[in-house]
Parts: structure tokens; sequence; C-alpha cells
């Protein structure tokens, strides 16, 4: 199963090239058309040219530390990796958190999780339900009145296993040309909603799957309504706060707290820094979590361990639907070759990461790499994060 992506990574390749004709080409030329930096080779000298780093020499390198050099070697400027199991927490790091000024990736860094987002705000949806504050089975219309074509006929349930049938706002182009027009500008989820909703759903509510990152811009409003407290608050105050996930946050804003890993976009060979450009309310409750991979991985084996929801609610959320057997309320769900797994992946096209978790949450495994996959392909990620997962 492959997540939707492509108007995320056009209008961030966009921006990209919007923030590189601001600055100017290598040869004093600057371009009036934003797309053009895209299929040209030569970009501002503000902008690094990154270079592969050599892994630091070691006698009896772990699994981890290999699983991370060979993703610097595949040409990923850092990469980190993390394993939690009943025993014990090993980690690993290779490569460079930021490539102007040079700084190694550790990790610790933190990093934009993107849609592994979705598990969190699932959860809290799930422990609302389970407090009787809201049905799963809802219509949308019940929570937020006139606000989604046919909202009465679309359940909670089906935004969070993405079988709304709703059009995904980040494939909408104008939804791109927007964002191209202001790079710091702060997006309102009602906003967002209207690129999504100026285009017809894919199919009638139920009746197919589709990822779209629509269904979790309204869940966090739905949140908001059932609590009447913004979605970041309930975050902090139902999990990041009751876990101890101190390096987890929701920053609204463009910069993030030290240490940060960079997100690199690969352009004709050349990484641009995407960490002062992108505003990350263009995905609000749909990816705009930032964290670390120890704190997602205390957050996976809390979650899987059942410590975050009663057992039958925790059972639907690991159950993929009729029509989308490989995603449940919130979760991916694949078979690796030490066991079934669950987990998610997320994708601010800079910064990339997978999680696995066991069943039971005792083995949790994350893996990240600061660049977009023209650079380092997805199926590169996914193996190295089931090699992780299967270490422990």
């Amino acid at each position: 199963m492959r997540r939707s992506r492509t108007g995320l990574a056009a209008a961030v390749a966009g921006i990209a090239a919007l923030a590189l004709c601001v600055h100017g080409s290598a040869s004093g030329r600057t371009s009036t058309e934003p797309w053009s930096a895209l299929r040209t080779s030569s970009f501002g000298a503000a902008i690094t040219q990154g270079t592969t780093p050599a892994p630091a020499a070691a006698k009896k390198p772990t699994r981890l530390q290999r699983i991370v050099r060979g993703l610097v070697a595949a040409r990923a400027p850092g990469a980190l990796a993390f394993l939690r199991t009943a025993k014990a927490a090993r980690n690993a790091a290779a490569g460079f958190a930021s490539l102007q000024p040079r700084v190694q990736m550790r990790a610790a860094d933190r990093f934009r999780v993107a849609s592994v987002t979705k598990t969190f705000v699932a959860t809290v949806v799930l422990q609302l339900a389970g407090e009787g504050k809201l049905g799963l089975d809802d219509p949308v219309e019940r929570w937020l009145p006139g606000t989604v074509p046919n909202g009465s006929a679309i359940t909670l349930r089906q935004l969070l296993n993405h079988t709304s049938g709703l059009f995904d706002y980040t494939d909408n182009p104008d939804a791109v040309s927007a964002a191209l027009a202001n790079l710091g500008r702060e997006w309102t989820p009602r906003e967002l909603l209207a690129y999504a909703f100026a285009r017809p759903p894919l199919f009638a509510p139920g009746a197919n799957w589709s990822y779209s990152n629509t269904n979790y811009v309204l869940l966090g409003l739905v949140i908001e309504a059932v609590t009447g407290k913004k979605v970041e608050q309930v975050l902090r105050d139902r999990l990041f706060e009751p876990l101890g996930l101190r390096s987890t946050s929701f920053p609204s804003g463009i910069a993030v707290e030290e240490p940060f890993a960079h997100g690199y976009l690969n352009q004709a060979g050349t990484l641009v820094d995407l960490a002062p450009i992108l505003n990350p309310s263009w995905a609000w409750a749909a990816g705009q979590i930032v964290s670390t991979a120890a704190d997602l991985t205390k957050y996976f084996s809390a979650l899987l361990g059942g410590r975050l929801l009663p057992p039958a609610l925790l059972a639907q959320m690991k159950s993929g639907s009729v029509v989308g057997g490989t995603y449940g309320l919130g979760l991916r769900i694949t078979f690796t070759r030490c066991g079934r797994a669950f987990g998610h992946d997320g994708d601010f096209i800079g910064w990339r990461n997978v999680v696995w978790s066991s069943a039971n949450g005792r083995r949790v495994a994350v893996v990240m790499v600061n660049v977009d996959a023209t650079r380092l392909s997805w199926a590169r990620l996914e193996a190295a994060a089931t090699s992780a997962f299967c270490s422990g």
C-alpha cells in the first residue's frame, strides 16, 4: 500500500523552487516562473550541495548502525534508527542533521513525523469514543454541521480508516498554487478543507479505500468540537504529558526547537533545506507533530500495549476495513518476516519515517531519513524499518 503523496510533493517542490527563485540562481538570473527552477540544475549559492559523509569506522557495528550507515551510503544526508524492546532501548545515527552548518545526526534529534500524527489523532478520537463523548458511527454532520458535503452519510469511522471518499486537498492544484503564493503562510483547517470540497468525492462513503489527508483535518475539528479545546492542547493533555513525551509537540510555526534534523529536497542533485521554508500548518491534524524516535517508540509501546485504549477499541483500531484491509483506524497493518506489525509512516517530503510495532507493543522500531524519495526510495526506507523492527 502506498500513501497519497503526489499533491503534497508537488506543493513542497514548488515552494522550494520559489524560494530558490527569490534568492536568485548561480548565474544571477531570477525566474519569473517558480516551477522553472524544477527543470534546471543550477540553484542559488545559498543552497548547500549535499555530499555523502563517510561513516565513522567501527570494529563491530551493531545491526542498527549498519542500517543507518547503509541509508547514508545510499545518499541520505542523515539517518537514525531506534528500537525499543521489553528489555532495553537501542539506537544509532549516521550522517548529518544539517548540511550548513555541518551538524552530525543524533538519535535524539527531533524531526517532523508527518502522517504518524494520524495515529495520535486517531487515539484521541477512540479515547473520546470510549468515554461515551462521541460514537465512531456518528455522522460527521453531527459534530461539524454544514461543513462537509454529504456529511450526514459519512461517519467518523470512515474518516479514521480512509473510506470516506473525500478528495485529498493536497491533490488539488489550486491548493499548490496558493501555497506557492505565500511561503510562510499559516493555514487554517477550513482553508485546507475548501480545496478538498472544491472537488467531487472519489466514491460513495464506504464503497472503496483512498488515503486522504482531508479525513484527519476533519477529525482534528471533531476533537475540538467535542472537547471545546484546541487539538494541540488535547494531544498534550491526553498523550504528550501523561506519557512523558517531553520532546513531542504540535508547533504551528516554521521554527522548531533544537536539536532538530533539517529536511532536504533533492533538486537535480542539489539538496534544498526545507526547514526554513515550510509552514507545517499545511498538514495540521493530518501531519503537524514534531517528535523524536525515543518518544515515538514510547507512545506506540503504550498504545499497542493497551495502556491508552480499552481492549475492544484497540482491537478495532488494529482491524482493517472490508475495502482497506491493510489500514485500520489510524494504523497501518503489515506482515514482516518476524510477524505481524502495526504502525504508520510519515512523509513531509524532506522528513520521512516509518514506525512498526509488534501487536503487544513490546517491540517498536523507528527509522528516519531527512531527504525526499527522489534521493532515497521508499522501498529502501521500508526495508530498513523492517530490518530494524526484526533486529530485536
